[in-house]
């Protein structure tokens, strides 16, 4: 089965998703055994990063397995805290007889987006005193400012 989701917005994947390219989809199969309903297959996106080091912008196509099992919500808890176990963490819950298939899409897409993503993998960064880009060339910043606490090892250095 085939499925996209085009409802999602930038900020609902993470602070550094400046735009969806192609919506997030996935390729599907669904098996029901009793009331739990396991679902497995890929999914892939396309989006528009900003590099965390000149914050340009970056175009990334991400991709990766999804494997989630629905089981139906528990009844009677009463705001009781239920402890999870390692294989408890692929579960999501539904009620009633429908599952929406798109929050299980969207946590694997905000799990696979990288947490400091770079536009390549040498890319200088932005001057940290005047916060011109690098990339563009040297600024004739001077940002070699030595810690007094470590002069005299940097005197020790050049000797």
């Amino acid at each position: 089965m085939s499925f996209s989701d085009a409802r999602l917005g930038p900020k609902d994947i993470g602070a550094q998703v400046r735009e969806i390219l192609e919506p997030p989809s996935a390729e599907l199969h669904l098996t029901l055994s009793g009331d739990l309903v396991d679902v497995r297959g890929s999914f892939k996106v396309r989006l528009l990063l900003e590099c965390s080091r000149c914050l340009e912008p970056v175009a990334v196509s991400l991709s990766g397995p999804l494997k989630v099992v629905y089981q139906p919500q528990p009844t009677g808890l009463s705001g009781e805290e239920l402890e999870l176990a390692d294989e408890d963490l692929e579960v999501s819950f539904y009620t009633g007889e429908e599952i929406d298939l798109s929050l299980g899409l969207h946590d694997e897409v905000a799990l696979a987006v990288p947490m400091a993503p770079v536009c390549r993998e040498n890319c200088p960064g932005l001057c940290p005193v005047c916060g011109k880009s690098r990339l563009e060339g040297e600024c004739g910043c001077l940002d070699k400012k030595v810690d007094p606490r470590w002069a005299k090892l940097a005197k020790l250095k050049l000797k």
